[in-house]
C-alpha cells in the first residue's frame, strides 16, 4: 500500500470521527482510529489542522462530483453511475461536510447543484430520464436518495454492498416490481 493511499483511508476515518463526535480532543479521535495520539499529532498537527485538512478533502471531492456531472455522455444511464460511483467515492468527506455546513461556502453547495441540474437537463434532452419530472425535482430525489442510504449505510441500519446498484436502480425504475 503506498503512502498516499494509507493517508487517504486515514484522513477519510477522521472524517467520519469527526462527524460522530465533533468535540472529540485529539486524543479521543486517535483512539476513535485505531491509532496512537503522537500518530495524529505527527500526521495533522493540531487539531485545527486535521480540520482544514478534512475541509479541503471535501472541496476536492466536491470539485470532482461537479467535473463528473458536467460531463457530456453519450449514455446518461452510465454517467448516473458514474455520478453515484464519485458521490461513494469519498462519502466520508460528503457527510462530514454535510454535518459542517462552515466547511463549505454556499457558493460550493450551488455549485453542486447546478451541476446536478445540469446533468438531469441533459440526460432528459437525451431522452434518457422522463420530461414529466422537472430537472430540480429529478436534482432533489437523487441527492436526497444518496444522502439517505449513505447516512443509514453510516448508521449500520443497511449494509453498504451493492448499495450504489440498488441506488441507480431504485432511482431508474422505482421500487414497483415489475
Amino acid at each position: 500500500m503506498n503512502p498516499e493511499t494509507h493517508e487517504s483511508q486515514l484522513l477519510k476515518r477522521l472524517a467520519v470521527a469527526m462527524t460522530e463526535s465533533p468535540r472529540s480532543t485529539i486524543k479521543e479521535l486517535a483512539e476513535a482510529v485505531g491509532i496512537s495520539k503522537a500518530t495524529l499529532h505527527r500526521f495533522c498537527g493540531t487539531r485545527e489542522n486535521l480540520e482544514l485538512m478534512l475541509i479541503e478533502a471535501s472541496r476536492k471531492s466536491l470539485d470532482h462530483i461537479i467535473d463528473v456531472a458536467e460531463k457530456d455522455f453519450d449514455d446518461y444511464q452510465a454517467g448516473l453511475r458514474e455520478l453515484i460511483q464519485a458521490h461513494y467515492q469519498n462519502r466520508e468527506y460528503h457527510v462530514f461536510s454535510s454535518s459542517n455546513q462552515a466547511c463549505m461556502t454556499d457558493d460550493y453547495w450551488f455549485a453542486y447543484l447546478k451541476a446536478i441540474d445540469a446533468f438531469f437537463l441533459k440526460g432528459q434532452k437525451k431522452g434518457t430520464f422522463r420530461l414529466e419530472f422537472g430537472v430540480s425535482f429529478l436534482s432533489e430525489s437523487f441527492i436526497s436518495i444518496l444522502c439517505g442510504i449513505i447516512d443509514a449505510e453510516r448508521r449500520g441500519r443497511i449494509a453498504s454492498m451493492g448499495a450504489e446498484v440498488m441506488i441507480e436502480n431504485l432511482f431508474l425504475t422505482g421500487a414497483l416490481e415489475q
